[in-house]
């Protein structure tokens, strides 16, 4: 939690609140308000969504609340899951029945389930915040404080749900899309990991798949948990072009431990995040960026390098925006601490020197944060 005192800040609007099992779409900035997506069969296999139009970075494709929720296995059983289902509707019930099973048959480590139980470990999503990048503030130079964290795993809040439309979104382990569970709207959110053309799939990563494996990692990880092999772009990469992708992925794992133990020289763990962003490019997966833009904004307030703390912060910020959304936590502590980065705990804990910004150079960037901005002047460690 933060503990402020602050100036009045702008209400910013309240979510809608839906119906379960219900979703909301984006107009992706256009005066089109039809949903920016459409339903097809998939290459991969089965049905899928796709761009009905392009989508611009950061939009909103969807938001939906959950048909159902149940508490973490393995508390949940067929029989809690029919009890809930009992009270949908006969369409919601149809639609639940007509999503993918993986537990159908027996595999190792993974024994056959009755439908309804099947159905729901398939196609089940966290109800809690999903960690990505930069979740929240340690007090310590990294930011999310695991490895689980870093990887986008999930903080299940105690329960998971089912999503009748996100369930239609197949798996790459190089997604377009970012989901993102709304506590105050109760609906998980989905938005454009990038600019996404027309006609193009959507794909999410599927919850608890850790991209940054190898390829026969991730393969082993996924036909245990789902059934099936990927075929997503990265999986089909052959030769050198796949191994330099596995390399590449590893690097930004091994980034995300070392830059941890960077609290004592600045320098060499900015220089190991700005090697981390140039993979992050490379391999496509920006979804992390806020985490490391966050990294990079600690060191420089460490050494009170204030002109450069707020523009990775400011970046920070940007980068949330787009995965999480501007009313999120996260984007709500970046925007604080690009008011004031001396309010960060810490502030002026090292000697003065000064780094660099996110462009490799010192850079002086607007001081005025977006419209509604809180000006902290006293801020406890974020939980």
């Amino acid at each position: 939690m933060i503990d402020e005192e602050t100036e009045d800040e702008d209400d910013a609007s309240s979510p809608s609140t839906n119906h379960h099992g219900q979703e909301r779409e984006s107009a992706s900035k256009t005066d089109d308000l039809s949903p920016c997506y459409k339903m097809s069969s998939s290459s991969i296999g089965g049905f899928g969504l796709f761009a009905a139009r392009p989508i611009s970075q950061g939009a909103l494709v969807f938001a939906e609340t959950p048909l159902l929720t149940q508490p973490l296995s393995p508390t949940r059983t067929n029989s809690s899951i029919l009890n809930v289902l009992a009270q949908r509707t006969r369409e919601e019930q149809c639609a639940f029945f007509a999503l993918s099973n993986a537990h159908k048959t027996e595999r190792p480590g993974r024994p056959v389930l009755l439908p309804a139980l099947g159905i729901f470990e398939t196609n089940a999503l966290p109800c809690g915040s999903t960690l990505p990048p930069a979740s929240g503030d340690t007090g310590e130079a990294k930011t999310s404080g695991s490895k689980d964290a870093k990887a986008g795993k999930a903080d299940h809040g105690g329960r998971e749900g089912i999503f009748l439309r996100a369930a239609r979104l197949n798996h790459s382990c190089r997604p377009n899309v970012w989901r993102t569970w709304d506590v105050s709207s109760q609906e998980m959110t989905f938005r454009a990991l990038r600019d996404i053309a027309q006609d193009e799939e959507l794909c999410m990563n599927y919850a608890d798949v850790d991209i940054l494996g190898t390829r026969e990692e991730r393969a082993a990880e996924i036909e245990k948990a789902f059934g099936f092999v990927c075929a997503c772009e990265v999986c089909e990469l052959k030769g050198k072009e796949g191994k330099d992708s596995d390399r590449r992925r590893a690097d930004i794992k091994r980034l995300f431990e070392e830059i941890g133990t960077c609290s004592k020289e600045p320098t060499l763990g900015l220089r190991k995040v700005s090697i981390a962003m140039r993979l992050l490019k490379e391999e496509q997966v920006m979804h992390y960026e806020a985490s490391f833009c966050f990294d990079a904004f600690q060191f420089c307030v460490m050494v009170s390098d204030f002109v450069n703390a707020k523009a990775w912060v400011k970046k920070a910020w940007e980068a949330s925006c787009d995965t999480m959304g501007p009313e999120s936590p996260a984007a709500h502590t970046f925007k604080l601490y690009w008011a004031n980065p001396r309010a960060h705990p810490l502030a002026g804990t090292l000697p003065h020197m000064t780094l660099s910004g996110p462009d490799g150079d010192e850079k002086a960037v607007d001081d005025t944060p977006p419209r509604g901005t809180t000006v902290v002047t006293r801020v406890t460690r974020i939980s």
